[in-house]
């Protein structure tokens, strides 16, 4: 099997892009406040990346989205939109260019799902045709039934479904950026995970650049292409893909608040399509199987459940690409210690 540690150090998470959010010397402190909410950050976003903004309460996270589509105006520095300063441009057509999700969703209860959707691209002037074929589009996209959902309100719909609503309605006027504020916060543990799923789905379809504000490093590991560590005081400690800010922490601040379990985020990291797999051999029939889109972890998962020595991973067809031993996996981890 191939080098573990250098298999997650290359493998999952894309490349970055040319910067399409860019935050220069940006401060934020509000009346009365001697200390500032965010102190001089810089920040690039990728083009078509997901970055996590994470840290303990009151570090500026939140206050820093807000101030990306200036809900919140920076007290000093610059903001550019795809190469842009959009610092003094009119805030309201700003915020039409930017997608906004937040975790109580905010759908307006006195207008229908297919309304809600469709909020601003009516504030843009759409014609009733394009937004139709647009609403029925994204309920698709995100896994509802236009014919049975377009007509009812928001109270008919479960808290998944109205944060799939919340979704679509951010995607609605095709921003080229997507801000979230902890969408999936207060969902119940096995519906958040399923949403996460349909999430990434969602955007390997639309390739958006996300920023997406949570306290969940577990949330963050799954979902982030990049992550950035907010400190107390809007200091930004660490802004670096996943496996690094697992492997190597900045300083004493990033590695006490990622603490203990960073081993088995690892394991989430590294997709089994990225390792040099055993030869399949006739002993190996009856083994429980594992599609290459899954990870070590869920490898790990699979063994222990079935009580099998090894997995079988297969391709989107079904199609054995090899397997991983129980014995290999553990050995690789004793020698080289976990993934980094």
């Amino acid at each position: 099997m191939t080098d573990i540690v250098q298999s997650l150090t290359d493998s999952t998470h894309r490349a970055p892009q040319r910067p399409m959010i860019a935050l220069e010397g940006v401060s934020k402190t509000y009346p009365k406040q001697r200390r500032p909410a965010v102190a001089e950050l810089n920040l690039a976003v990728p083009e078509g990346a997901i970055v996590i903004l994470i840290g303990p309460s009151g570090c500026g996270k939140t206050t820093t989205l807000k101030m990306m589509n200036r809900l919140i105006e920076p007290t000093t520095g610059r903001i550019l939109l795809d190469g842009e300063d959009v610092t003094d441009v009119n805030a309201d057509q700003l915020r039409r260019r930017i997608g906004y999700v937040i975790q109580q969703v905010g759908l307006f209860p006195h207008l229908s799902i297919a309304d809600n959707i469709a909020v601003v691209p009516t504030m843009l002037g759409w014609d009733k045709r394009r937004i139709t074929s647009r609403v029925d589009e994204l309920l698709h996209l995100v896994g509802m039934e236009p014919a049975e959902f377009r007509d009812r309100y928001p109270r008919q719909l479960s808290g998944g479904q109205q944060q799939r609503v919340g979704v679509a309605r951010g995607l609605a006027a095709d921003p080229s950026v997507m801000l979230m504020d902890e969408p999936f916060g207060a969902i119940d543990p096995i519906t958040r995970e399923r949403l996460q799923d349909e999430f990434l789905e969602v955007q390997r379809q639309v390739a958006k650049t996300i920023c997406f504000v949570t306290h969940d490093l577990s949330e963050a590991v799954k979902l982030g292409d990049r992550i950035a560590v907010f400190a107390a005081g809007g200091r930004l400690a660490q802004y670096d893909t996943p496996s690094e800010v697992l492997a190597h922490p900045a300083d004493d601040f990033v590695a006490e608040f990622i603490g203990s379990g960073t081993a088995v985020r690892r394991l989430s990291l590294l997709e089994l399509r990225h390792l040099e797999l055993e030869e399949i051999v006739t002993s190996h029939g009856g083994a429980p199987t594992v599609p290459h889109s899954g990870t070590v972890y869920d490898a790990v998962d699979v063994m222990l459940a079935a009580h099998s020595p090894l997995v079988v991973v297969v391709d989107d067809d079904g199609q054995p690409r090899g397997a991983l031993r129980w014995d290999t996996l553990v050995s690789d981890l004793r020698t080289k210690g976990p993934p980094r």
